[in-house]
């Protein structure tokens, strides 16, 4: 009886911390000597930028804390945003929960459409116009991403379609959009958008179009490179085995299109949320658009330096963030391994 042998993994090998320097550090005199060159100006440039961050006028960002969270959102609405932010951030909490428990994903459609329905009435009584600072970028980027993932993989697959009708609409579409700067986009759904609806639709649900419309041509190209990643023997296996077309795409070319998606959608996603920041082209107020607003005042005229390097920081920490996520669930999937 022929017995089955048991690939192991190679062993992990563990370096002191000494050892990693010496191999990675000051293996050789060029790199030993880069090591030291970078070290003495990283030195050098950090010194200086903390004597300038310790006598930097920060009051400009202690003494408006709640401008800079929430912009002019009035006192007594500003329960509704905290509530609403928290149960966002709940049901990305119950996400990863029920994805590493491996809950059936109709459960999870139905925890975020609740979770929609509960936001969009908590804002029913504010005027979105009123929110300003970090929380509209925010809620700009989320709405923007959340909206234009679903509508960019469906102008993907149409790109890919069979049918030349619907091959020619979405090509149209992702060629056209992506042909157009985000700023140009923005203004003409800033103004365009105003004479058909007037004063009906806040200026933040036509930036959030606005986005939603631009993102989604950008996730519909990187879908489409994702379904052609996929090899072609795979396709021709699974219709050889009776699968549809539909069900070929559902089940077999969409998984591995996902998988390998994963790196190009995460860097869309952060460019998209660095992008809100042009929201202030048609006079929103997000966070960098709270620091020129604070900027313009006598008291911080001086403080520009403080402002922006404040709002760096803020879009450093949030995109690293991002980043570090598609890092580790690329680990988790083995993306790259074979």
């Amino acid at each position: 009886m022929a017995t089955r042998a048991i690939v192991l993994p190679p062993p992990e090998e563990r370096l002191t911390p000494l050892a990693w320097a010496q191999r990675y550090l000051f293996d050789g005199w060029l790199n030993s000597a880069l090591t030291i060159g970078v070290s003495l100006f990283l030195g050098w440039f950090g010194a200086i930028v903390w004597r300038w961050a310790a006598g930097a006028h920060w009051e400009v960002v202690t003494r408006n804390l709640r401008l800079w969270a929430v912009g002019l959102l009035p006192l007594s609405q500003l329960w509704r945003a905290w509530w609403a932010g928290g149960l966002v951030a709940a049901a990305a909490a119950l996400t990863v929960v029920g994805v590493r428990a491996r809950v059936r994903p109709r459960v999870l459609v139905g925890l975020w459409a609740g979770t929609a329905v509960a936001v969009v009435w908590l804002f029913s009584p504010i005027r979105l116009d009123q929110i300003g600072g970090l929380y509209l970028t925010l809620l700009l980027a989320v709405v923007s991403i959340s909206a234009s993932f679903p509508i960019g993989v469906v102008v993907g697959i149409g790109r890919t379609s069979q049918l030349p009708v619907v091959r020619l609409f979405c090509t149209a579409y992702i060629e056209g959009i992506r042909g157009i700067p985000l700023i140009t986009v923005l203004l003409w759904f800033s103004i365009f958008v105003s004479l058909l609806s007037g004063e009906a639709m806040p200026r933040v649900a036509r930036a959030m179009i606005g986005m939603t419309v631009f993102a989604s041509a950008y996730v519909g190209e990187i879908m489409r490179a994702g379904i052609q990643s996929v090899g072609r023997g795979q396709i021709e296996a699974a219709r050889a085995v009776g699968l549809s077309g539909w069900q070929t795409m559902l089940f077999i070319v969409l998984p591995q299109a996902f998988k390998n998606m994963i790196p190009a959608l995460v860097g869309q996603f952060i460019s998209l949320f660095k992008d809100t920041s042009l929201t202030v082209i048609i006079g929103l107020s997000d966070l960098l658009g709270i620091g020129r607003s604070l900027t313009a005042l006598t008291e911080y005229l001086h403080d520009v330096r403080e402002v922006y390097v404040f709002a760096l920081v803020v879009f450093f920490i949030f995109s690293y963030a991002m980043s570090y996520g598609s890092r580790v669930l690329e680990r988790k999937l083995g993306l790259g391994e074979r």
